[in-house]
């Protein structure tokens, strides 16, 4: 009986190590998000306020060509915005996958844990050959 409380032991002791680590990482790409959130409103309030006035001077010192003016400032926000829908697709498409360490100490323990189970059926296996004979 004490070899299955210390196997329920070391177990629960794996398991929870390993939530530990994954609430670790959880926490940095927390973080990581509300900084990339963050970085990301001001760029884009600092963005347009500056296109915004650039927009105004240009079409108001050129008044006679607000036309010309208008749709050049349209073509350039259509190139950025399109750009921006670029990038983000690739961001998208490249996205690393969350919680390596988490994954990769789980990949670990599994071949641990297989391999004792495989241990401890042969184990078995081969007391019941003995025991049979």
């Amino acid at each position: 009986m004490s070899r299955r409380a210390s196997w329920r032991d070391t177990v629960g002791g794996l398991v929870a190590a390993r939530f530990s680590l994954f609430g670790l990482e959880l926490r940095d790409e927390f973080d990581r998000l509300a900084q990339m959130i963050g970085f990301a409103i001001a760029a884009a309030f600092l963005l347009i306020m500056a296109l915004t006035f650039t927009g105004l001077g240009l079409l108001f010192g050129f008044w006679e060509y607000r036309v010309i003016i208008c749709a050049a400032f349209g073509s350039v926000f259509l190139l950025c915005g399109l750009f921006a829908y670029k990038q983000l697709r690739q961001l998208m498409h490249d996205l690393i996958t969350p919680f390596p360490l988490t994954s990769e100490e789980f990949a670990q323990d599994k071949k641990l844990i297989d391999a004792a189970f495989n241990a401890a059926t042969s184990m078995k296996e081969e007391h019941d050959g003995q025991s049979a004979t």
